[in-house]
């Protein structure tokens, strides 16, 4: 499994282009609201014929998310929750946080 990584979204698809040539899928944890959207509708038939990396997107709520990314079970959360995000990366648990969307 590839290291689990907190975002505030798809841009760190981009980081899982390096990994190993026998990794062939990902699983992102999301919030519903980001997989209703159709974000994801539109970006992972790209990324997947860009890569050749395969994503299975598990919706759930924002704390479910990051519990399966606490667990191992996720290569990528993508949550909406930023005090949340923070408390993620300080538990050590992921690397990085990215914002890709936001309110003005």
């Amino acid at each position: 499994m590839l290291k689990r990584i907190p975002i505030a979204g798809l841009v760190m698809f981009a980081l899982v282009c390096g990994a190993s040539a026998q990794e062939r899928t990902i699983t992102v944890a999301s919030t519903t609201s980001t997989e209703q959207s159709g974000l994801f509708g539109y970006l992972l038939p790209r990324f997947t014929s860009a890569s050749g990396i395969g994503v299975k997107v598990v919706a759930v709520g924002t704390g479910q998310a990051l519990d399966i990314g606490r667990r191992g079970d996720a290569d990528v959360v993508f949550v909406h929750d930023k005090v949340a995000e923070a408390k993620f990366l300080a538990e050590g648990v992921g690397m990085k946080r990215f914002e890709v969307m936001y309110r003005v």
